[in-house]
């Protein structure tokens, strides 16, 4: 229902008028006086912004107090007139963002023959209609019209001829980790483009999902020798994970622990101060998507850098 995604553009551009909101202050005489910028919203889904003298200064200026007063007010202001002056062409760039983003989205809003939504449910509903660039993003429906969550951003690919679902994140960048000798001090909050109900839903709809974790490691470990985890990552709900990406849940191990492919739980286990690295997919649907990675062991001359994929789903 093209509604939904006008109210989720509509809620993000009130965002971006709210950015410009802000109060000045300035001194008259002996008493401090107040110049106030306020933005609004109007009708047509424009900003508006409205400078406010308060009475007292106004009084102030017309009882004598003198020329030097007024003047420190005008230059207050001019100040604040630049002020607004910047903060509206950073406004006016946020506003370009959203149109752009709209036109990305505009071609999955479009009424197919016999369809009451106008949103797509999934990928494989976007190929269907009008094919996909994997550069843009979709707004898609999973749970169907005016029920359960609201339309949700996301990317769509194929692989093997089969139109799959991803959703970006905030951890995907390579990133270094050092000076974290505890168990698991080391934190990364994991924040995604869509809220934690509405992945939820894909994942219960999708036939599989998953999401590729990889660690570097030199001199820091990800279980120690007596089963001490130093390293993890927790799952959608909360819970500290016992196993990493390619091994099985409750497992304790890394890919190469499960294969037998290395002596000890994880290649980084090994702790010989050479480069290693422990990677894999985590299937398990209900622990996905990942909602933070911890590490530690990586002081005294232990390094480590950490890579999170995108939340890739398949119909």
């Amino acid at each position: 229902m093209q509604s939904k995604l006008h109210a989720v553009l509509s809620n993000m551009k009130f965002i971006v008028c709210l950015v410009f909101l802000s109060t000045a202050g300035f001194t008259s005489g002996q008493s401090t006086q107040e110049v106030r910028a306020h933005s609004g919203y109007t009708r047509d889904g424009q900003c508006s912004y409205t400078f406010v003298l308060p009475p007292s200064s106004v009084q102030q200026c017309g009882s004598g107090q003198g020329e030097a007063d007024l003047q420190q007010i005008r230059e207050q202001m001019n100040d604040l007139q630049k002020n607004y002056q910047e903060l509206r062409q950073h406004d006016n760039g946020l506003e370009q963002r959203l149109s752009a983003l709209e036109g990305n989205t505009r071609n999955t809003t479009q009424f197919g023959p016999g369809d009451k939504n106008g949103l797509p449910s999934s990928c494989t509903e976007v190929t269907e209609r009008s094919g996909f660039n994997t550069d843009r993003f979709y707004v898609i429906d999973p749970d169907g019209p005016d029920r359960g969550v609201l339309p949700m951003t996301v990317q769509c690919d194929v692989e093997g001829g089969t139109a799959i679902t991803l959703i970006g994140q905030n951890s995907e960048a390579r990133t270094h980790v050092n000076g974290f000798s505890g168990p698991g001090s080391y934190f990364k909050n994991v924040t995604y483009w869509n809220s934690m109900d509405q992945m939820r839903v894909l994942i219960d709809q999708s036939s599989l999902c998953k999401q590729h974790i990889k660690y570097e490691c030199y001199a820091s470990v990800i279980w120690y020798s007596s089963g001490t985890p130093y390293a993890w990552w927790v799952t959608w709900d909360g819970r500290q994970a016992d196993y990493w990406g390619g091994a099985s849940p409750g497992s304790g191990k890394c890919a190469c622990g499960q294969s037998v492919t290395c002596s000890k739980r994880c290649n980084c286990d090994a702790n010989d101060g050479a480069w290693r690295e422990d990677s894999g997919f985590l299937f398990h649907k209900d622990d996905l998507p990942v909602t933070q990675l911890r590490f530690g062991d990586t002081g005294y001359g232990g390094q480590g850098y950490h890579t999170l994929g995108k939340l890739i789903c398949y119909p």
